[in-house]
């Protein structure tokens, strides 16, 4: 994502809370003309991970930091929606255009505009 054409603020690795490894591959890429922002969808799936106090408590690098909170945050199923406003006229509203909605009952996160009741047939790819 980016606030201007020339500036990247957030990378795509730390915008979609993944490790590098993990990021879709182009070639892994939807093309939809009714949806063309939407790049890829991903189907929620929780990790069962075990937290001991050490891991959490103890000092850490940057590296290590980062990797506490990816096993935490993917202890709650995710729908990971990636868009690209690359060719867009919309792309200085990118932010604006993406909403977060929070689900009470579950506590996971879910994209208002790029739900699956919205774009059931891209999650079925």
């Amino acid at each position: 994502m980016a606030l201007s054409k020339s500036s990247v603020v957030v990378g795509w690795k730390t915008s979609s809370i993944r490790r590098q490894h993990e990021l879709p591959k182009k070639e892994d890429f939807v093309d939809d003309v009714r949806y063309p922002h939407v790049v890829y969808v991903e189907k929620p799936k929780a990790q069962d991970v075990d937290f001991s106090d050490e891991m959490i408590y103890q000092e850490k690098t940057t590296s290590e930091m980062e990797e506490v909170t990816l096993k935490s945050l993917n202890r709650i199923p995710w729908e990971r929606v990636d868009v690209s406003f690359k060719r867009s006229r919309q792309w200085i509203f990118a932010h604006s255009t993406i909403q977060v909605q929070l689900s009470l009952p579950s506590l996971a996160l879910s994209f208002t505009d790029l739900s699956a009741r919205r774009f059931p047939d891209l999650l079925s790819r």
